[in-house]
């Protein structure tokens, strides 16, 4: 069969013997293609017969009548569409399992009252350490650890140079480092080390 075969009655006039050419000759390689990039075989197949079903349906203008791009751009999109939620999914999922675990340490170790999770108690008891700081202090170390802002970010929204804003989280650090639980201490690194 001629590769290059121009499929754009198929597209235009919905001739079915073309358009299940075209299904037979692009089908293996984009179904590995899918693969490659999802490792699920289900998933593969599901979105390619995704692809096809909209090029039956809505049809393409392809200009150069260059079906092939249109193929696997449109897979390559919706491979990362699923990639993205799946990233989403799994860091819904880590997060109802450090819950789950929070929830069995209060458990086990016998703790009294309400079950608070240790990011909730770390916050609190951070406001409460740095609202002791000075004004300054407490602006940088904010907006660094609480809103994620940059050290230049920072540096421009308080109008001081980037080594004060150092200075001034160094000593924002210190404080909680001395105030602040050590249990929570250890949370607060491992909770903001990638930011």
């Amino acid at each position: 069969m001629n590769e290059r075969k121009n499929f754009s009655k198929v597209i235009s006039h919905k001739d079915l013997k073309s358009f299940e050419e075209l299904f037979h000759l692009y089908y293996p390689r984009l179904k590995n293609y899918a693969f490659r990039m999802l490792q699920d075989s289900y998933e593969a197949e599901d979105l390619v017969q995704d692809v096809f079903l909209q090029l039956w349906k809505k049809g393409i203008n392809t200009g150069n009548n260059n079906i092939s791009s249109f193929l696997f751009t449109s897979l390559k999109n919706r491979c990362l569409n699923v990639l993205k939620h799946k990233v989403v999914e799994d860091k819904y999922i880590m997060q109802s399992v450090n819950n789950g675990t929070e929830e069995l340490y209060h458990l086990s170790m016998n703790r009294k009252g309400e079950f608070v999770p240790m990011e909730e108690m770390l916050m609190t008891e951070i406001e409460k350490i740095i609202s002791d700081t000075p004004e300054k202090c407490q602006t940088a170390f904010r907006l660094k650890w609480f809103e994620g802002k940059k050290i230049r970010e920072i540096a421009k929204i308080m109008n001081i140079s980037t080594t004060m804003v150092d200075k001034h989280l160094a000593k924002g650090m210190q404080i909680v480092r001395n105030k602040l639980n050590p249990d929570l201490y250890v949370f607060f690194l491992v909770r903001f080390s990638n930011e």
